[in-house]
């Protein structure tokens, strides 16, 4: 039974030029297998293609006005350099970005430290009202009606008692809207009804339609 190539998981022939072992440890692969991984594909040999460089990214950069972009490499280089391609640009300290547009501009980003790299924490600005806050311009904005004034509501029920307009003045309107009709429909002869109603009404009313007592 023929081995089995750990690149491609196929049998290995024992035909020439077909057959690859590896020279540290001795795993049989295809050959266009080993050539293709560039080396032995068992972890650990000492055959094995050497791992990709490690980008080392300090505190500072990542914690201070530090840009990092990549710069793409003018043709396709080997697996090994790939991490060789990173440089660091530093951002100039202090300069407002460029305005994007001309409603809105983002502020400028505030300076780092001295001595620390690190930017201070952004403005904040005060703290919104709570719930229940009302704005001074609004708390007189409702006034309560004026209380009905007893005095007024007598005269008025004296001399226009027989066309309602003391209930019409205290809040009364259907009341005040059938002395009115009864004195108007009957050409008067009704106010004979209506007067003496009104004056028992300025005699024992109180308080107006809302229940609010007369001053």
């Amino acid at each position: 039974m023929n081995t089995i190539c750990p690149y491609c998981r196929t049998e290995v022939g024992e035909a020439e030029g077909e057959r690859k072992d590896c020279p540290g440890c001795g795993t049989p692969h295809h050959a266009d297998c080993f050539a293709e991984n560039g080396g032995c594909t068992v972890f650990g040999c000492s055959a094995a293609p050497a791992d990709e460089a490690k980008v080392t990214v300090t505190a500072t950069d990542m914690m201070g006005n530090v840009v990092t972009r990549q710069v793409m490499p003018p043709a396709p280089q080997p697996m090994a350099s790939l991490g060789a391609g990173f440089t660091t640009f530093r951002a100039p300290v202090g300069q407002a970005p460029a305005a994007t547009s001309p409603v809105s501009e983002a502020p400028p980003p505030p300076p780092p430290l001295a001595g620390s790299g690190v930017a201070p924490p952004p403005h904040i600005g005060p703290a919104p009202p709570a719930a229940g806050y009302a704005p001074a311009q609004l708390v007189n904005y409702y006034q309560p009606p004026a209380p009905k004034t007893r005095v007024l509501f007598v005269l008025l029920g004296i001399f226009l008692g027989a066309l309602g307009v003391h209930n019409f003045y205290a809040g009364y309107t259907k009341k005040g809207a059938i002395q009115l009709c009864l004195t108007l429909l009957t050409c008067f002869y009704g106010a004979a009804v209506s007067w003496p109603w009104a004056i028992v009404e300025i005699c024992v009313i109180n308080k107006d339609a809302e229940g609010n007592q007369f001053v």
